[in-house]
């Protein structure tokens, strides 16, 4: 459906504000918006001749830890969150510790994720262990988790 030429001029703001004005609307049925619109104008109207706005590159965010986070997804061994960890540290953030301090050491670079994830998954067992309540459901199924082939069947 086209717009007519008259549609186009003027914003709804103006024509609310010449129905207001000329009594054609009782200022009691006036929308809710307006008042809000006249306390607080926008800097530009928006009109429907205005030029579209310069569209703009979105530029990248990379952090260094997103290239180590990518090569651990990657390869398949994204971790989940373990919610019951008080610290709240999670075991993502221990790879990328783990990957850095392995990597200051002079680990080789084809090495370096399988030995993060091994020490992250020797930590995660350790604590598993150490837990409040050994029996209970919980501390038995995060003491069991295989990470490395958890969807594999």
């Amino acid at each position: 459906m086209a717009t007519s030429r008259l549609e186009r001029i003027g914003t709804i703001f103006t024509r609310v504000e010449g129905l207001l004005t000329r009594g054609a609307m009782k200022p009691d049925d006036r929308p809710l918006w307006f008042d809000v619109y006249r306390a607080f104008p926008p800097n530009e109207e928006p009109k429907f001749a205005r030029p579209k706005p310069e569209v703009k590159k979105i530029r990248q965010i990379l952090y260094k830890e997103d290239a180590i986070r990518a090569k651990f997804h990657a390869e398949g061994h994204g971790l989940g969150v373990n919610m019951l960890n008080p610290s709240g540290e999670t075991q993502t953030k221990r790879l990328i510790q783990q990957y850095a301090m392995l990597k200051s050491e002079g680990v080789p670079e084809n090495e370096l994720i399988e030995k993060s994830i091994a020490a992250v998954s020797a930590e995660r067992q350790i604590s598993s262990k150490t837990t409040k309540n050994p029996d209970s459901v919980t501390a038995q199924v995060l003491g069991s988790a295989d990470i490395k082939n958890i969807f594999k069947e």
